[in-house]
C-alpha cells in the first residue's frame, strides 16, 4: 500500500501537462530601430548630451508611442505624441545632464507603445572638469 506522504511525493514531482496549442507565441516586434544603445564616450561632468534614437514602424497599423520614461531623473525623453505610420520613422530624444555623476554610466529608457515595450539604452564616462587654475599674474600687466 502506497502510503499518503509517497503519493503526494509522486503527485508533486510528476511533469506537469500542458497543452502547447494553448501557448500563445510572443508577437514579433514591429519597430525596427535604427540603434538600441548610444555610447557618448567619455564627457566632463556638467556636460548634456543628446542622442535621437530612430526607428521604422514595420507593423500594419500605425504605431503611437504611450510613453517613455527614463531610469534616472538626470535622463530626459521625448517623443512625438502623433502616429508613426507604416514605412515610416519615428524618433526619441534623449537628453542626459552628467552634473554630480562621475565614471561609466548607463541609463535605461523604457518605451511603450501599442507595437510592444522596448528598451533604449545610453552609456558613457563621466570625467571630472579640469579645472584651470587662475594666475595671480594678468597677462599685459
Amino acid at each position: 500500500m502506497i502510503s499518503l506522504f509517497t503519493y503526494l511525493l509522486a503527485l508533486v514531482a510528476s511533469p506537469v501537462h500542458t497543452n502547447q496549442s494553448e501557448k500563445k507565441a510572443e508577437e514579433p516586434k514591429t519597430l525596427e530601430w535604427k540603434k538600441e544603445t548610444h555610447d557618448f564616450g567619455n564627457i566632463t561632468e556638467g556636460a548634456k548630451v543628446k542622442y535621437t534614437f530612430t526607428f521604422t514602424n514595420k507593423g500594419t497599423e500605425p504605431a503611437m508611442i504611450t510613453s517613455a520614461t527614463a531610469s534616472c531623473g538626470c535622463t530626459v525623453p521625448s517623443y512625438s505624441k502623433e502616429p508613426v505610420l507604416v514605412g515610416k520613422e519615428g524618433t526619441i530624444t534623449a537628453i542626459f545632464d552628467s552634473s554630480g555623476k562621475h565614471g561609466n554610466q548607463t541609463k535605461t529608457i523604457t518605451v511603450v507603445t501599442n507595437a510592444g515595450t522596448y528598451y533604449l539604452n545610453i552609456k558613457c564616462n563621466v570625467v571630472d572638469k579640469v579645472v584651470q587654475p587662475k594666475s595671480p599674474v594678468q597677462v599685459g600687466e
